[in-house]
Formats: structure tokens, sequence, C-alpha cells
């Protein structure tokens, strides 16, 4: 299944942003190496998935700085939404960072305190900035938000199922509101200049910023310094389908002058999870979501 790619600039017709705040079923309880039962590929979503609590914090930050620039009503209520998903966003992954705290993986705490320190630092002495990285790095949510639908028997399906309802609702709130950032830049700045270079600097960071968090956790799981390691792990990260290489065909698209979020139609892909969740199942019946 593949979203079309097409040259509009609006959400589709039914297209709502709808926060859904959810208590998962992760725990001490679910095995420690929970995707895929590999521990580098656990390893990687570890290091990624515990830096939204700050992360997002810094989302919301960057957009409601301008709100009161934006005049349009119905990307006024947009943007309460994204704070609210957004905020939801945090506390589940602060949930999974306070379980690997406990397991003893701490140096991730210490870092995201770090990213607060700095993030916070950017929103204050340069806020157009802070929001046009705040747009590169909801483009590459929305990236792999696209990716778990399109593709979850790679993304989602080999976690464990404690982990799987997060992964679909996370990504299904990445989708609604994929566009917020971006039109609230438009309204207030909208420089292209400005955009491009926060993205070459957004992605320098991702591709430095996760190994640099993996390697403490590697390390105390003593395979850091293994050669199967890097041989198995390289390849699952940067190689032909890696998932940090694999959606480049959707990465590109922001460096166009023209490009909006709803270039890619995807809207489509998460009409079962939206039903799934009315109907109070999303704990359950994640297979129907998956198809």
């Amino acid at each position: 299944m593949s979203a079309a790619i097409q040259s509009v600039v609006v959400p589709p017709k039914e297209h709502s942003i709808d926060p859904r705040p959810v208590e998962f079923a992760f725990s001490e309880q679910t095995p420690r190496f929970w995707f895929d039962n590999d521990i580098f590929k656990t390893h990687y979503y570890n290091a990624f998935l515990t830096t939204f609590p700050p992360g997002e914090q810094f989302f919301v930050r960057s957009v409601l700085h301008f709100r009161d620039q934006i005049s349009d009503p119905k990307l006024q209520e947009q943007i309460n939404d994204f704070a609210s998903q957004e905020g939801s966003h945090s506390s589940a992954h602060q949930k999974h960072l306070d379980i690997l705290s406990k397991q003893g993986y701490s140096s991730l705490e210490r870092e995201n305190r770090l990213i607060d320190r700095g993030s916070k630092l950017f929103n204050k002495l340069a806020p157009k900035a802070a929001l046009a990285a705040t747009v590169a790095l909801e483009h590459f949510t929305a990236m792999l938000a696209h990716q778990m639908y399109e593709d979850p028997a790679t993304y989602v399906t080999p976690a464990h199922e404690d982990f799987k309802p997060m992964f679909l609702w996370h990504a299904a709130e990445e989708i609604e509101h994929k566009s917020v950032a971006f039109d609230v830049y438009q309204q207030v700045d909208g420089s292209y200049g400005r955009r491009v270079i926060a993205m070459v600097f957004a992605t320098m960071g991702m591709f430095l910023m996760i190994p640099f968090r993996m390697f403490p956790l590697l390390l105390k799981d003593g395979i850091a310094f293994k050669w199967k390691t890097w041989r198995e792990g390289i390849p699952f990260l940067f190689g032909k389908n890696g998932k940090l290489t694999k959606p480049w065909r959707h990465y590109i698209q922001f460096y166009r002058r023209d490009f909006h979020p709803w270039d890619v139609q995807d809207f489509h892909l998460i009409e079962d999870f939206r039903r799934i969740y009315e109907e109070g199942k999303l704990l359950t019946n994640v297979d129907d979501i998956l198809g």
C-alpha cells in the first residue's frame, strides 16, 4: 500500500486533529529487548523514542510563541489540538524513559536534561529559527509515521504487543497534525532559506544523535565493541532499507520551494486506526489496524 504524492496544500476533506490520551500497557514486565528480540534494533528505538519528552515540549513552545500572530481561527484551533497531542506524546514516552532509567540505562535521562535546557535557550534567543527547526523535525516525524502505516510489517509488527498500540497512536496523530507547525511558519515568517538551513542542521543532528544515544545502551549490554553488532546494525540504520535512509524520497520533497506537508496525501492510511480508537479497541485490536 502506497500513499499518492500530489501537489496539494490542503488536508483531505475529512481531516481532523483529535487529541487522544491513552494509558499504554508497556511496563518493567515487558521484555527488555522488545523490538524483534534484538538488542541493537531495540536500542535504536529506545534512543530515538526517548528524545520525544523534551522534543515534543520544544515543538509546542516553538509554535505557541507565535500563536498571537495567527488570525485564522481554524489554525488557532489546530494549534491547540497540536499542543494537546504533543503533550500526550511527551507523557507516554516519558513513561518509557522512566522504565529504561529503572533498568539502568541512565544516560538517556541525562542527555534529555541537556536537550531540554538547550532547546529552551534556543526558543528564547531565536524563536523564528526554533520554529523552522520544529518544521524540519516535524517532517521527520511525519516520514516515520507514514512508514509505520505504509510498511507496518517492517516498522510495527516486530515490536512487542505492549508497544504496538503506542506506535500506531503516535504515528496517526503525527499524520493528523503534520502541517500545523508548517502553516504557522508560513504565516509568521515563510523564509525558504531559513527552512532549508533548519532541515540541513536537523538532518545532521539526527544522523549524529541517534548513534550517540545508542552507544551507552549497547555498552551497558556488553555489545558496543563487538564487530557483529555493527556489521548487522549499520545496514539496519543506513542500508538500502535502513531506518534512517529508506524514506529519502519523502524527505527530499522538503527542499522544494513550494513544498507543503499535505503534498503527501496519507490521511487515508489511518482510517482504520481512527475507527478502532473510537470503538475503544486500540489496546486489544491492533491486528485490525495492521491488516
